[in-house]
């Protein structure tokens, strides 16, 4: 039997380069590279699950996820929200893929940011998109400057992706940018989607801001994956004007049809709040892992970053390496392989992120320093 060809769609697809990197590790390194809490998931969500999944019903729910459910999430979100326009999803990335499914049609172009979440692009381009980079300038500390973006919007313009904080730099959005690009966008009629996934877990004495304030027909994307410590649980939502409910919640149904059932149910205990003085606790650690992630890079590393407001990555400039040790592609190769630890290269994140490393601080504080000392000892000034 011949190959099969592979569908045009397909074609070049790969694992982002973060897994890719990440793959290359062994029990031996120091894995800076983690896109997740290390905190274990509340004990008031286990406990909950523990004692109730004998008496839960535990078949399909409906497609687009537990009544009850899809209400709080719509409270959750505002109170002009109806339930009807929440899809509960196998994690926040499907919700991505069903936003841009019903909005992108052959040819069209969406706005990522750069950098910015690899995914973005990738599933821009599975739609047949054209994602378009909108940048993020170091120089203002990764801050969303509308104008820039406003420049870029063009009649193929379908949608925008916005993500505060951001991942990889960990920088906020101010609310006067999102004033102005709402304002721009509603008048050009591009569909705003807001990735939230981070919005909890910020270090300033404010919730960061969402555009749906500002254009309540913005999309929304959310998981308790980050806030909560649930990755594992894969369980997202969106939140989509009412004319794209119906198409993704029928793409949804033929992809899954309906998220995980315990998962739902998990979301739910976690709703009721008595896991929120844990969920603070670990903010409060997080704060803490931050701090002193910024002073040991300041004492131990010396090259530049800005300090994240929000996430828990940190995003440092080592492009005054690049005549000794490469491509930000190169180092973390070099850094996984000779130095043992894992940091991802800033290319994976757009060409906005060449020059950059993504360290994360979730893990424990010892591991971060020890992984920027290996670092440190990697760079051109070392004698290894």
């Amino acid at each position: 039997m011949k190959r099969p060809r592979t569908a045009a769609r397909a074609a070049g697809l790969d694992k982002t380069l973060l897994r890719q990197i990440a793959d290359l590790a062994d029990s031996s390194c120091v894995d800076l590279g983690l896109g997740e809490l290390v905190f274990p998931t509340p004990r008031a969500v286990l406990d909950g699950v523990s004692e109730a999944i004998g008496r839960w019903p535990l078949g399909y729910t409906a497609n687009a996820g537990l009544p009850e459910l899809r209400a709080r999430i719509a409270a959750r979100t505002g109170p002009d929200v109806d339930p009807d326009r929440v899809c509960v999803t196998s994690g926040s990335e499907e919700a991505l893929f069903l936003s841009l499914a019903v909005l992108v049609d052959p040819g069209d172009e969406v706005l990522v940011p750069d950098p910015g979440f690899p995914a973005y692009p990738k599933i821009v381009r599975l739609w047949g998109g054209v994602p378009v980079y909108y940048p993020l300038d170091r120089g203002d500390g990764f801050a969303l400057r509308s104008r820039r973006l406003e420049s870029l919007v063009t009649e193929k313009t379908k949608a925008v992706i916005l993500n505060s904080p951001n991942n990889p730099t960990g920088a906020v959005y101010a609310g006067d940018e999102f004033d102005r690009l709402a304002a721009a966008l509603a008048e050009r009629g591009v569909v705003p989607i807001s990735d939230e996934v981070y919005r909890e877990i910020y270090y300033g004495k404010t919730r960061p801001e969402s555009i749906r304030t500002r254009l309540p027909e913005a999309i929304v994307v959310d998981s308790l994956s980050k806030s909560f410590a649930m990755t594992g649980w894969r369980l997202g939502w969106c939140v989509v004007p009412p004319g794209l409910a119906k198409p993704v919640i029928a793409i949804h149904q033929m992809a899954v049809t309906c998220a995980s059932v315990p998962a739902q149910r998990a979301t739910l205990i976690a709703f009721d709040g008595g896991a929120d003085d844990e969920r603070q606790k670990n903010l409060g650690e997080l704060r803490r892992r931050r701090d002193l992630a910024v002073r040991c890079l300041k004492n131990d590393l010396g090259l530049p970053f800005a300090e994240p407001e929000g996430a828990f990555y940190v995003f440092v400039d080592v492009s005054s390496w690049r005549a000794d040790r490469g491509t930000s592609l190169d180092i973390a190769a070099a850094l996984a392989v000779r130095s043992k630890v894992i940091a991802i290269p800033g290319i994976a994140f757009g060409p906005g992120g060449e020059g950059f490393l993504r360290l994360s601080f979730a893990g424990d504080p010892e591991d971060f320093a020890e992984g920027v000392r290996r670092i440190a000892s990697f760079g051109p000034t070392s004698r290894a």
